[in-house]
């Protein structure tokens, strides 16, 4: 156990499915980490729909979609999302990463942009999109509308159009971007908004459709997508969106050039996504924790705004007293992260998840171990 805490990021091994009691290296913690929103990656129905899949076509269709690598859990998946999300269509991808990658190459080829605008702290995989473009990329403040309107009052050319790039939800602080603001920016300027839903897909929004959603907006030059790894219990990127732009993603080669994901995650992120719609009150009961939690922070002197993002993060003077502080947690057989990552900042951050499935018990006892530490 000593060893364990001392060396974290070698010797913390995780020995079962994530979920508000994870068992690491032998061992039961009550576990505010990763991105296991519902704990539907090891929900019965989830996991069952896998094994089902994985006996009936195997590790993976070892071909291309482009070839002859389409299976119908593959086409079933892209059909309920565009349900889901209340689009055209919907295209289905090897990961989350890519998606941010796929949709920029879409926007070039045909010809929507001239130039980006991206948040500071983007993830990386919007940053590789971004510079990848082989566009002029320039960076705004992070979540200030107003540097970002100032970055394109000076460097868009007349009659040039700008992408505008951003998280919807940024992952270490839980932030909400400002979409609404950019959406107006970008009407202004004939420009359109790409947001990497990834942490808000399942999450925010009156029917859990992400961002766009939670601020009512649903327009032609507003694109987003995300991730079935997180909320959904499953794997694969996912785009939702109007038809002629769907198939230019298909018809690309991020996605007609690689082996698509295997039909078992597909069934997971099928079956996820179907637990999610015909269960709100899942939704609802993170909202819920998500309070509880943040107002016990709160009550500690730690920022912590009052969304319904299940997200907390905070910093203190110095990495080795984050570290401390984790250490002291895992002698209580609590996790939680101390995350060096794009938006944590030079010394890293302390990370809080909660689940809809934490306790108002775990909860109360987090907070309480967090009072008597700090």
């Amino acid at each position: 156990m000593t060893d364990m805490i001392e060396n974290i990021e070698e010797k913390f091994l995780m020995e079962s499915a994530p979920g508000a009691v994870t068992t690491f290296n032998g061992k039961e913690y009550s576990y505010f980490g990763g991105t296991s929103y519902y704990e539907l990656h090891k929900n019965e129905q989830v996991v069952n729909s896998a094994i089902d899949a994985l006996k009936k076509y195997g590790i993976t269709s070892s071909s291309s979609r482009s070839s002859y690598g389409t299976t119908q859990l593959l086409l079933d998946v892209e059909r309920e999302a565009s349900q889901y999300f209340n689009c055209d269509d919907a295209v289905y991808l090897a990961s989350g990463f890519l998606t941010d990658l796929a949709a920029v190459q879409a926007f070039i080829n045909k010809n929507m942009f001239d130039i980006v605008f991206i948040d500071e702290i983007s993830h990386y995989s919007n940053d590789y999109a971004s510079k990848l473009s082989g566009k002029p990329v320039y960076q705004f403040s992070h979540l200030d509308y107003n540097d970002l309107e100032t970055k394109i009052a000076r460097y868009l050319p007349p009659n040039n159009k700008p992408l505008i790039i951003s998280d919807g939800i940024f992952p270490i602080h839980g932030r909400i971007a400002p979409a609404d603001k950019y959406a107006a920016i970008a009407n202004k300027y004939n420009g359109l908004v790409w947001l990497d839903d990834a942490h808000a897909l399942g999450i925010i929004g009156e029917n859990g459709r992400g961002t766009f959603e939670h601020f009512g907006m649903q327009s032609t030059n507003l694109f987003f997508g995300g991730t079935f790894s997180k909320a959904f219990g499953g794997f694969g990127g996912i785009i939702p969106g109007e038809k002629s732009f769907i198939e230019e993603i298909r018809n690309n080669q991020i996605q007609s050039g690689a082996t698509p994901v295997p039909s078992a995650a597909a069934a997971a992120s099928l079956t996820g996504m179907r637990l999610l719609k015909s269960n709100p009150q899942f939704r609802i009961k993170l909202w819920e924790n998500a309070k509880r939690l943040k107002a016990g922070l709160r009550q500690l002197g730690i920022e912590a705004d009052e969304t319904h993002v299940p997200i907390a993060a905070w910093t203190m003077k110095s990495k080795s007293e984050m570290e401390k502080l984790q250490k002291e947690l895992l002698k209580k057989n609590i996790v939680i992260q101390f995350i060096q990552y794009v938006g944590a900042g030079d010394s890293g951050a302390l990370r809080i998840v909660v689940f809809s499935t934490h306790t108002a018990e775990q909860i109360d006892n987090l907070i309480s171990e967090l009072k008597r530490i700090i």
